[in-house]
């Protein structure tokens, strides 16, 4: 049952098998009511009847930016940079409440957000960091930066790239680079001297607090910087920088002239590698370790069966949901070589 009551009308729905009653005490209302419901339900019902997904294996996750709009009760999201549309899948209901929003119904949204690749649909959300009404943000740095900070006034604007802070403030002609000396999380400290003599002291602290700028932005983090003897408070958007990828084991799709190839990459972030020429000699393993590097890119340091050879780096480019291909060319295996999840 939804119940809305107002000083000039009461509006009470019931829904029981599929029947709907509605009663307005005031018929001037009517039409604006009504109005009012229609979007409602188009925008209430969209999300509430999405399918779970059925077991889904998450393969990695991704920071995402993009226009988000609604198509036959699906969420899409126009991708920035290759304008690819994908289909998003938000079982927790994160962007239900910025797509109706104080009795509006918002048709698009820009938003930044974490998502999984999964089996069956292209992302699901996982956290969301960012959402506005405004089309053009694809334009912004945070892809390449941990997090960009800025006054809810925007008088004041940090990037942050690891212990690197680099501040623009309206008053101060210079831009101010400082490196922190602090170790705690979400946390960075640090000074400077200008070549004129002025001495600056930061200390900046990020927090999982909700921000609403002036423009009417939300963001999922809030900042408090200290700049000398001035306290001031900021909006914080998440960066692209920061990565996370799935372990799991990576095979290619067999034909007759190839060997037949496996890559695992297991949670502690050790690799090994498996080559069967299917020519009844013994396969070749080669293991060593993996990590995650910027641009979901992945970088598999293996060690040479012979201990007099050097190691063999391969880098793999992370597509989508469902594949890695081999940046330029391995020793090992060539070039243009593609892996998928291995079920």
């Amino acid at each position: 049952m939804f119940l809305f009551r107002n000083s000039l009308f009461l509006i009470d729905i019931k829904i029981f098998l599929g029947n709907v009653v509605v009663s307005v005490e005031k018929d001037d209302m009517y039409k604006k009511i009504l109005t009012c419901l229609i979007a409602m339900l188009m925008a209430g019902c969209l999300y509430q009847v999405q399918p779970e997904v059925l077991k889904s294996q998450k393969i990695f996750t991704k920071h995402l930016r993009g226009t988000l709009y609604i198509e036959k009760s699906q969420y899409k999201l126009r991708l920035c940079g290759s304008g690819r549309v994908v289909n998003l899948l938000d079982k927790k209901n994160k962007i239900f409440p910025h797509i109706f929003k104080n009795d509006e119904f918002i048709p698009s949204l820009y938003i930044e957000f974490e998502a999984s690749a999964i089996q069956r649909i292209d992302w699901q959300l996982e956290k969301l960091y960012f959402v506005s009404k405004k089309p053009n943000n694809c334009g912004a740095k945070v892809e390449t930066l941990d997090y960009f900070v800025s006054a809810d006034n925007d008088q004041w604007q940090i990037e942050v790239s690891d212990k690197k802070v680099l501040l623009n403030k309206r008053n101060i002609y210079s831009q101010l680079a400082f490196v922190s000396t602090s170790e705690k999380p979400n946390h960075w400290r640090g000074e400077l001297v200008l070549p004129h003599g002025i001495h600056y002291k930061m200390d900046l602290t990020i927090k999982d607090k909700v921000c609403i700028d002036d423009l009417d932005q939300w963001y999922s983090a809030s900042a408090k910087l200290k700049l000398n003897n001035e306290t001031l408070l900021g909006c914080v958007r998440t960066g692209g920088s920061v990565k996370s990828f799935v372990s799991g084991k990576y095979s290619n799709t067999l034909s007759s002239d190839q060997a037949f190839i496996v890559l695992n990459l297991d949670e502690d972030n050790s690799a090994s590698l498996i080559l069967d020429y299917r020519n009844g000699q013994p396969m070749i393993v080669n293991t060593g370790t993996w990590e995650m590097l910027v641009n979901q890119v992945v970088s598999v340091n293996l060690n040479a069966s012979d201990s007099q050879l050097p190691s063999s780096v391969m880098l793999f480019q992370v597509f989508d949901s469902h594949e890695l291909k081999l940046k330029g060319y391995s020793d090992l295996l060539g070039s243009e070589l593609k892996l998928l999840p291995i079920q």
